[in-house]
């Protein structure tokens, strides 16, 4: 259903509109919300585009935020109708917090993921893709790198090899291979013009990422432990 609210342009002209909604959701506190109409006004003379403030009711936001209409005109008519198309200004306050012992091990992993994190919450669903995916080889080569440290020949290698080779040649562990396949199948849908897993989606990536993660916090830790505390116990100083 329509709603009715009035809007000025720079003329202090004062049009009436028709909105087809308001913004369901705050994009400062990403709060689903019945937002609370401030005040309407129009960019220019044609009245296109429309700019609507709003506020978030939620008590601990409380933020003003801007919708923007795309305005149409009935044909041969004064009668004005406005589409939400979007909201800002976007807080990117939302970011995923990886265990210690992966962070240690590919800090520029968390940077890239959280950057297509915050690509993915401003709707950029075809930058974020492979933003995810450029993350994930980084995690992948960072975690073989820091495998063979000191084999500096291995190292050069490892640094000109393709994902996909990469893992299946040095990534020891069957569980974490067996994910990170998948991960690098699904990561380079996201980059290629052909979708060869059209089932899956952003989500299944993610997925995917976030369990080679829990698999290499996993083993290195458990590798920690291991190392930290041989058979034979603490050796005698």
């Amino acid at each position: 259903m329509a709603i009715s609210i009035k809007a000025s342009n720079h003329h202090n002209l004062v049009v009436d509109l028709k909105i087809d909604r308001f913004p369901g959701d705050c994009p400062s506190c990403r709060k689903h919300i019945e937002a609370k109409f401030f005040g309407a006004s129009l960019h220019s003379d044609n009245f296109r585009p429309l700019y609507v403030a709003f506020i978030c009711p939620v008590e601990l936001c409380r933020a003003i935020f801007v919708a923007t209409y795309r305005v149409s005109c009935a044909p041969a008519s004064s009668s004005y109708t406005a589409q939400l198309t979007s909201t800002a200004p976007i807080v990117f306050s939302r970011e995923v917090e990886f265990p210690k012992a992966v962070t240690q091990v590919s800090p520029t992993f968390l940077e890239i993921y959280n950057q297509a994190l915050r690509a993915e919450d401003n709707g950029l669903l075809q930058v974020a893709g492979p933003g995810f995916r450029k993350a994930f080889e980084f995690l992948v080569k960072d975690y073989v790198l820091n495998k063979c440290m000191g084999d500096e020949e291995n190292k050069a290698t490892i640094l000109k090899t393709f994902l996909g080779p990469c893992i299946e040649k040095y990534v020891d562990d069957a569980r974490i291979k067996a994910v990170a396949k998948r991960a690098a199948w699904l990561g380079n849908d996201e980059t290629h013009y052909y979708r060869k897993w059209d089932d899956k989606d952003l989500q299944d990536l993610k997925n995917l990422i976030s369990m080679t993660v829990n698999w290499i916090d996993l083993v290195t830790t458990s590798e920690q432990y291991i190392e930290g505390m041989p058979e034979g116990g603490p050796k005698s100083s």
